[in-house]
């Protein structure tokens, strides 16, 4: 019976804690019940917390600003509004920090079964853009859904379905690395078929790319052994290769980066070298200083749709070197303050989970920047958490919201240590 009355107990807590009651007392004492959940989650956290969520609030508020800087002459000829993208944009980052809000007030063991969820609805909806009247093809690309009036990108979230996936089943399957069918496999699998999956349905290559980068530097860290690793570069440059030679446009750009990369002027194909040859007027007219906020001369329709894959070129024109090393500071700084909370998690999913995240964030970073920069082929990936997309602002803050769940449930020894 004793027994009986401590298994009662956490049942007991857990319904006092439940949604429902928490909604019902906000409704009774909202002011009171206000105060005590804001000191629940901002006061008595690590500087870590803190630093972490300023820099995501400053880069998202920064993103603005330049979508509504480089997008107002495209919102005008889309439907006479030099506000409407920016107005979506920002409708879109209040829903992402809500959910990222959200998912930070979670607990490992949550996160962990969302995993499995996000993962198998991000297939799902991969699938769902070959349906007619439902898929939707944007730039080339059928990469996106459309539902009433709500339009996704499925394949954002399923990258971020793919990492915490994996880390749960690298977390569970640790000592099994050594054996490539027990550790390996699962994961080569389950990444390059998101890949292909993504790849097939869509013809986003450059997604593709990512999660196949993102799947092969985090079995790295996690200690997969060099003679598995080599099955999954293999695999990924005979991906690579195919995928690039089945496109007559992706095989004019490949051969228009490798002919510039000699210093000669391409002569393939100017249309397919349009994009990186205005970018970089826009970065060289930029100059130190920048021509300002607003300014831009590039935006008027000699990049097309440059508030997406190209916003770091404008960026650069109207912010100049000192406005894009600092963009690049802030990607790194970002990446460094979720590298110190995965070294500092509780466990061993939490930390591959934020891992994984940083690598996405910046290896999708600096990918957008090198195209930009004219040092790889254009792949038309978005610059995270600043370029317009919904889907993608989404699903990063979402990610991000893991992180800061991590952060908030450290153990006692090593916050003390962080701090």
């Amino acid at each position: 019976m004793a027994r009986d009355k401590k298994q009662q107990r956490p049942q007991a807590k857990q319904k006092r804690q439940a949604p429902s009651g928490r909604i019902a007392t906000f409704m009774k004492t909202p002011v009171q019940s206000t105060t005590q959940w804001f000191d629940e989650y901002f006061l008595h956290q690590s500087k870590l917390f803190y630093s972490l969520v300023m820099l995501i609030i400053l880069m998202v508020s920064f993103g603005l600003v330049m979508v509504l800087s480089s997008s107002n002459v495209n919102s005008i000829k889309a439907d006479g509004d030099p506000f409407g993208y920016f107005r979506g944009q920002l409708l879109y980052a209040l829903i992402g920090l809500t959910a990222m809000l959200i998912i930070s007030m979670r607990d490992m063991e949550w996160i962990q079964r969302f995993a499995n969820l996000l993962l198998v609805g991000g297939i799902i909806g991969q699938l769902l853009v070959l349906v007619p009247g439902i898929g939707v093809a944007v730039g080339g690309n059928t990469n996106w859904i459309r539902i009433w009036f709500i339009q996704v990108q499925p394949s954002e979230f399923l990258k971020l379905g793919l990492i915490l996936f994996i880390a749960s089943f690298l977390s569970q399957r640790s000592v099994d690395l050594w054996d490539f069918n027990k550790g390996g496999k699962q994961a080569l699998v389950a990444g390059f078929g998101s890949a292909l999956l993504v790849f097939v349905t869509g013809r986003d290559m450059g997604t593709a790319i990512v999660i196949v980068m993102i799947v092969i530097v985090l079995m790295y860290l996690a200690g997969l052994p060099r003679e598995h690793l080599m099955k999954f570069y293999g695999l990924a440059a005979i991906g690579f290769a195919a995928g690039a030679v089945i496109s007559p446009s992706r095989v004019l750009r490949i051969l228009n980066f490798f002919v510039s990369m000699f210093g000669q002027a391409s002569e393939v194909d100017d249309g397919a070298n349009w994009q990186v040859k205005h970018g970089t007027w826009a970065l060289a007219s930029g100059g130190i200083f920048g021509t300002g906020l607003g300014q831009s001369k590039l935006n008027w329709g000699w990049i097309p749709e440059v508030e997406n894959d190209f916003i770091f070129a404008i960026i650069g024109e109207e912010w100049g070197m000192i406005g894009a090393l600092v963009v690049l500071g802030c990607f790194f700084l970002l990446s460094k303050h979720i590298r110190n909370i995965a070294s500092g998690a509780r466990s061993q999913f939490a930390s591959l989970a934020a891992t994984g995240i940083m690598l996405w964030i910046l290896l999708q970073a600096l990918i957008n920047i090198a195209v930009v920069l004219h040092l790889m082929p254009v792949l038309g990936v978005p610059l995270p958490l600043i370029s317009k997309g919904g889907s993608s602002l989404i699903a990063v803050l979402m990610a991000l919201g893991v992180v800061l769940a991590i952060e908030r449930e450290p153990n006692p020894k090593q916050r003390a240590a962080r701090r």
